[in-house]
């Protein structure tokens, strides 16, 4: 690391081999007070061995167990999960305690051939069925220690589907439960565009686990995908098709904005005043895009650029994830890397080598007015949270991805991957978040 003002804990650092790749990390707490951590792990970002562990903590953090598998891909089966996103039932649930972890379960047409050979060969993926697959669910009553038989959701049928009956799906955040009882979670539906992956399209789907607080049977559990109809949530094109990041992109790989301009993906949510919903993701705008719903998450407005204030200057931010979360006292907590493919030498917002996903930064919000603009949220001042040294060799894992911010005992901590290879945590001091807090 060049810079880590905050450091707290190391929840896992990668080992050669098998266990290279770390990412995807997200953590939620067991009603003793265990920490529990998700992740992905495996040779490498999309490896036929990929891996979906967790580890726990007992002392806030400071020290972590050994990761231990929840489910493993199968490459002679062509089977392969990666992410994993994890859900701890409430004292007051039916099943308190319960471990629900949800994740998708898509082919690895490369499989086979690393099974039998221990070797890839990216000519033989069978296009556009490779990365396709189904999402499921499986959950522990033991604190981990036992895992149940895979349960299959299913998922309605979208137009951005390029196989019939499978979904290029993913899972980044943990399911929330909102202030008005519902538990919901997002998950991403891709298009492959096969000149340029850069150039591949997503939407955001919003799915409602309708009992999960109440049924303890596997097969009862009911859930439901919103919105409703043939599409998931988009940026409008058209409306951006002159937006300079995107032109910038589209530009660099002969691109049109009709086939890639509407990407939106890896989306939080959290609630503002009135009932309203305020959703947050990644997308091709230079900026964080941002939705509302004012239908407890039925129906959501076309995503926007997010900015410093409503009619303020637009937030700087490439194609990499940018969670936003809540506090108890109502601020608002967006993490992002401030740059919109122009700056630190980057050719566009999908850059690799370290030149966009570093140095991660830190901005404070807190809901100003009832604007529907920027979502009435006003934001402070940014910092670096941190930074890689990417003085040598670089590759687009460099830098820093995929962060969560949460909030335990009134203590705030940022856990996160660093070249998608090791799990840190940090902690970062209250006066420091009063500190860039606006007013």
């Amino acid at each position: 690391m060049r810079s880590r003002p905050f450091a707290y804990a190391n929840v896992y650092l990668s080992q050669v081999g098998l266990a290279a790749k770390n990412e995807s990390n997200c953590t939620v707490f067991l009603n003793d007070g265990t920490w529990f951590t998700t992740w992905g792990q495996g040779l490498h970002e999309g490896a036929p061995n990929e891996s979906i562990v967790f580890a726990a903590s007992t002392d806030m953090g400071l020290t972590w167990s050994i990761p231990s598998a929840i489910q493993t891909s199968v490459p002679a089966l062509e089977e392969h999960v990666a992410y994993g996103i994890p859900f701890v039932a409430p004292a007051a649930s039916a099943a308190p305690d319960r471990i629900y972890v949800f994740f998708f379960v898509n082919l690895n047409t490369e499989g086979r051939l690393w099974a039998e050979t221990g070797t890839l060969d990216h000519r033989k993926r069978r296009y556009p069925e490779h990365g396709t697959g189904h999402l499921h669910f499986v959950f522990s009553d033991d604190h981990g220690r036992t895992w149940s038989d895979r349960h299959r959701i299913s998922l309605p049928p979208r137009d951005i589907d390029q196989v019939p009956g499978r979904i290029d799906g993913w899972v980044n955040h943990p399911p929330q439960t909102m202030p008005t009882g519902e538990v919901v979670f997002t998950y991403g539906g891709g298009r492959r565009n096969f000149r340029a992956w850069q150039l591949g399209a997503a939407e955001v789907n919003v799915v409602h686990c309708d009992n999960i607080l109440t049924e303890t049977d596997p097969q009862k559990l009911t859930f439901t995908t919103y919105p409703r109809g043939p599409r998931g949530i988009r940026v409008d094109a058209f409306r951006h098709q002159h937006n300079p990041a995107l032109r910038q992109l589209l530009a660099y790989y002969d691109g049109v904005a009709e086939d890639t301009g509407f990407d939106f993906e890896e989306m939080t949510i959290v609630p503002l005043s009135g009932d309203r919903w305020l959703g947050v993701g990644r997308c091709k705008l230079g900026s964080p895009a941002y939705t509302l719903s004012h239908d407890r998450g039925r129906t959501w407005t076309t995503p926007e650029p997010l900015c410093y204030a409503p009619a303020g200057e637009p937030i700087k931010h490439p194609m990499t994830m940018c969670p936003i979360a809540k506090t108890r006292d109502e601020r608002f907590v967006l993490l992002f890397t401030n740059n919109d493919g122009s700056q630190r030498g980057a050719r566009h917002v999908w850059d690799g080598d370290g030149r966009t996903r570093n140095p991660q930064w830190i901005t404070v919000g807190r809901e100003t007015s009832r604007d529907e603009r920027n979502a009435g949220l006003t934001f402070g001042k940014p910092v670096v949270l941190a930074e890689v040294d990417d003085s040598g060799p670089t590759d687009l894992k460099t830098g820093i991805s995929m962060p969560q911010f949460f909030e335990r005992e009134g203590r705030y901590f940022v856990c996160y991957n660093v070249n998608k290879r090791d799990i840190l945590l940090d902690e970062i001091p209250a006066e420091g978040l009063k500190a860039l807090t606006p007013w």
